[in-house]
């Protein structure tokens, strides 16, 4: 006598949080309010098979079989956002969430480099000078306060390496020296709050430029007229006239030298050129300037037209 039995047993889905799902965000440290892109990634659950939902604080923004990507869009700073991909494959589903809290934070660059007093551009990057970088984080916590700069955790890297005696808690800002010209310098600063619960992240690219040269009338009450680089041609006004030269984008004053048609004839920044007899003619003035220990150079070329139209004069200082 055989008693076989048979019992039903219903099948229903199980829930299971499991470490066989990944998931990464692109970029690595997004900003707030910017777009970023969740990938999900399985070592052992075949996701093309399978059907995938992926929801960002609630709402799906992607779903069905074989779906590994999704795109969405962060919140403000210190906001957080909630990131779920449920995997349903075979009768189970898999779930792995994610939270991201977005934080930025701005680089200054800062050149040391030549200008006028009243220049009104920020300076470029000289070869060889100096300048500083400086962070300026926006990390926030759960209640939307911002996190003091100061007690925040600094990493300077240079490329791949990291710049450790740049670095710790409070370094916000960079002191270096810029590389010389065509070999630019990548510069990046990771900012953490001290349990790496939060996380920015900038970098910027170092480039020095070449140098310079401007002149500008030089008026006797007026002083130079800054508004107004003289190019390619001027008239001497009168019998008498002086200019002046601003070398810029060098990393430390230069050496100046004036040539008035090919014969060097001052070497401060100012010139004062002079006509003498009753004739007319044209002068060639060129302004050099030149940092012999960092070997950056400029000129600039003037042709100032003087007296008369009849004849050629005499032309002097």
């Amino acid at each position: 006598l055989f008693l076989v039995l048979v019992v039903s047993v219903p099948v229903q889905a199980q829930i299971v949080n499991t470490d066989a799902l990944y998931l990464t965000v692109t970029p690595d440290y997004p900003r707030p309010f910017s777009t970023a892109t969740v990938t999900v990634r399985s070592d052992t659950i075949d996701l093309y098979s399978s059907t995938v939902t992926i929801t960002v604080n609630g709402v799906v923004v992607q779903t069905g079989t074989g779906v590994t990507t999704g795109t969405f869009v962060l919140g403000g700073p210190g906001t957080k956002s909630s990131i779920i991909a449920k995997i349903t494959t075979n009768g189970f589903s898999f779930s792995k969430e994610l939270v991201l809290v977005p934080s930025d934070v701005a680089l200054i660059m800062e050149p040391v480099s030549t200008a006028h007093p009243f220049y009104e551009g920020g300076p470029l990057v000289a070869s060889e000078g100096r300048l500083r970088l400086v962070a300026v984080p926006d990390l926030r916590n759960a209640a939307g306060v911002a996190l003091d700069p100061k007690t925040l955790v600094y990493t300077w890297r240079l490329g791949n390496k990291v710049l450790q005696t740049d670095s710790g808690i409070g370094r916000n800002i960079l002191t270096a020296t810029a590389p010389v010209r065509y070999r630019d310098a990548p510069i990046t600063v990771t900012v953490t709050n001290q349990d790496q619960t939060l996380v920015a992240e900038a970098s910027t690219l170092v480039s020095p430029v070449d140098p310079v040269v401007r002149i500008y009338r030089n008026d006797p009450l007026l002083g130079p007229d800054y508004a107004n680089a003289l190019l390619g041609s001027a008239n001497l006004q009168g019998t008498e006239d002086a200019f002046r030269m601003v070398p810029y984008f060098f990393s430390s004053l230069p050496a100046i030298t004036w040539a008035v048609n090919g014969t060097v004839n001052e070497t401060s920044n100012v010139i004062t050129l002079r006509s003498t007899g009753g004739g007319a003619g044209t002068a060639q003035v060129t302004a050099s300037a030149q940092n012999s220990a960092t070997f950056q150079s400029a000129n600039a070329s003037l042709s100032v037209r003087f007296g008369e139209t009849r004849g050629l004069g005499i032309f002097g200082l």
